[in-house]
Parts: C-alpha cells; structure tokens; sequence
C-alpha cells in the first residue's frame, strides 16, 4: 500500500522528534555522570539541530497542506525557500 505524502511527511517528523527525545536523554545522562561542560555542549547543540529540522518538517508539511499549489517543481521552491529562512534565524 502506497502512503500519501502526508503520511509520509508524519512520520519523518515522528522520527526525528524520537531521535531529538534520544539526545536529550543522553544529554541527561551526561548531566548525572559529571561530563564536562564542552561535552554537554555539544550534545546540547545535536538536540537544537535535530528539534530545529523538525520544526521545518511541520512547517513544511503545513505549507503543503494548506497551499492552493499542486505543482511539484513549485513545492520544492517553496521548501528551498524554508530552508533558506531556516538557516539565517
């Protein structure tokens, strides 16, 4: 059976907040052995990175569901376009 694309975008998103849930745990466990601040740091920065991707999953998949615009070409201007966004905040 063939997933739609909503389908398909749902569960790249679940994916990527499960592994930023992974992160965050190993982030915690880090705090609770003593690791040393550049380290945690770090860890911290890998869990920013993976919450900020899926936070353009969402958008990208509300952009898709709520444009009028069906043209596959354009949809992908439109999500250079987020990307671009994304990386310059």
């Amino acid at each position: 059976m063939t997933q739609t694309p909503e389908e398909v975008a749902s569960k790249k998103i679940i994916s990527r907040l499960k592994r930023s849930r992974g992160q965050l745990d190993a982030v915690l466990r880090m705090m609770d052995e003593g690791k040393a601040c550049n380290e945690v740091l770090m860890q911290l920065s890998a869990v920013k990175s993976s919450v900020d991707k899926a936070m353009k999953l969402v958008i990208a998949q509300n952009i898709r569901r709520n444009s009028n615009c069906t043209d596959e070409k354009q949809l992908a201007e439109l999500q250079k376009s987020l990307d671009l966004m994304l990386k310059t905040k």
